[in-house]
């Protein structure tokens, strides 16, 4: 995981009042601590691998098209606004925190009718640990916010999805019936806090991870486990059991596993229904000491409900813009990323592309996603830095080649070091929407200039 002091991250979900004046609080304390922080640093370095933040001011003007069919409709709105953002690593011990958070808030006013609009985001995860090598028991709790949808197709403006918080907690007992082995028994909760359909969804998991030490380099496990949920008066448990082979190499690793998945749905007409699926998953990864690249397959059965004690906070390296909420469903899914350094001398490339098909067991429609992305970095001098970035998102329903909504954003920002934590920049962000659904098309322009300053420290071990 890698913070750049000075950065920026720009994020765009819609939130509360309360919510408004809780971020803003947030931010402005930011900026008050960002600017001394750096000359302080080391005096947390004995807990902290790595720590880092940024906060900005910026300002800039959005240009919005949107095509009604027989007409054009064109909005232009002037902005200004601040931002911030923390993210790092602390470790004490047998305790060890992640996290990863920034926030926006953003005051448009648009040039037509002299409306003046204000917004504020926040997005972020966190994830703290137990774990004592030499103790049986382990402990862990999880934070994420982010925004949803629990429809297809996209917006220009990521403003219009809700906002989700999700708290998650677990705990486990290890016992070792052999030198090359454990048994782990561990139980998982988790919960939601939103807007609308999103409050108060809850699941449990409960299960065993049985493995064994196969040799200096490969692992053998067997998994089970049974989760319950409850939303929208819902019942539903799934049972899953899955066999797991791992193996380290000398240039990455190898993974494999395979077992099933049965969910039973209880409805509050007392009707109930069963589904069953072939689950399983392959994973490999090349790692040297520039470049990594990873391709992964995975099938599995859930919902957006068991998902949340099933699965922790994600990869800190990559929050996604949004998150499709689901039913009853099984997912295959394929993806393959590439981070390189040897492009140039001064450059670093990073490439993804991933699709996933997803049949409903509710109601047996298929839909399949598609997302791909480049970015690039150049350093053009000692003090210049060049970003450009382009993405994709497209969807289709059962027709996998027929694209029903997509959208194109690219993104180009140049950035000036002003001093060893406070940097200049210019943003230039484009998104293009193309429905073939009901959505009008869009288009919108994004220019923005940003001051930033930043800290960074790093412990001494």
């Amino acid at each position: 995981m890698e913070y750049r002091a000075g950065s920026t991250i720009k994020y765009s979900l819609t939130a509360s009042n309360a919510g408004t004046h809780f971020i803003g609080a947030c931010l402005a304390g930011a900026i008050c601590v960002a600017w001394p922080v750096a000359a302080s640093a080391q005096s947390l370095s004995d807990n902290v691998k790595t720590l880092s933040g940024s906060a900005s001011v910026f300002t800039g003007v959005t240009h919005t098209r949107t095509d009604r069919g027989t007409s054009t409709d064109t909005n232009t709105e002037p902005s200004v606004g601040l931002s911030g953002q923390v993210g790092g690593s602390l470790q004490s011990g047998a305790n060890a925190l992640d996290l990863r958070y920034g926030g926006t808030l953003e005051t448009r006013r648009d040039t037509a009718d002299g409306d003046q609009t204000d917004r504020s985001s926040i997005t972020g995860a966190s994830r703290y640990t137990h774990f004592d090598p030499g103790s049986r028991f382990d402990f862990n709790l999880g934070h994420t916010v982010s925004s949803v949808r629990d429809n297809t197709g996209f917006v220009v403006n990521p403003s219009s999805y809700d906002t989700r918080n999700t708290l998650s907690a677990g705990a486990g007992l290890r016992f070792y019936p052999g030198q090359l082995s454990t048994l782990r028994f561990f139980g998982q909760a988790g919960r939601s806090f939103g807007e609308g359909t999103l409050n108060d969804q809850k699941s449990y998991t409960a299960g065993s991870e049985l493995s064994r030490r196969l040799s200096e380099r490969s692992t053998g496990s067997l998994n089970v486990s049974r989760s319950w949920s409850d939303e929208s008066n819902t019942d539903l448990t799934i049972d899953s059991a899955q066999l797991v082979y791992s193996l380290q190499l000398e240039s990455g690793s190898f993974s494999i596993g395979a077992g099933g998945s049965k969910a039973e749905t209880e409805y509050a007409s007392g009707i109930t229904s069963d589904y069953e699926a072939v689950t399983g998953f392959l994973e490999r990864s090349w790692v040297t000491s520039d470049w990594r690249t990873a391709v992964k397959y995975d099938r599995s059965m859930s919902d957006s409900a068991t998902d949340l004690s099933l699965n922790v906070p994600p990869d800190f390296s990559f929050l996604p813009d949004s998150i499709r909420l689901q039913d009853l469903v099984v997912t295959d899914s394929l993806s393959i990323t590439h981070n390189t350094q040897q492009v140039c001398d001064a450059c670093n490339l990073g490439v993804y592309a991933a699709g996933s098909l997803l049949e409903s067991q509710v109601s047996g429609t298929t839909t399949h996603e598609y997302r791909a992305g480049i970015n690039l970095g150049y350093q053009l001098t000692s003090l210049q830095r060049l970003n450009v970035g382009y993405s994709w998102q497209g969807d289709a329903d059962e027709d996998a080649d027929v694209i029903v909504d997509q959208i194109h954003r690219i993104n180009m920002g140049w950035t000036r070091q002003l001093a060893e934590y406070t940097s200049f920049g210019v943003q230039f962000n484009q998104s293009y929407l193309r429905s073939k659904g009901t959505r009008d098309d869009q288009d919108q322009y994004e220019l923005r200039l940003v001051l930033s300053r930043g800290f960074a420290m790093s412990g001494q071990r």
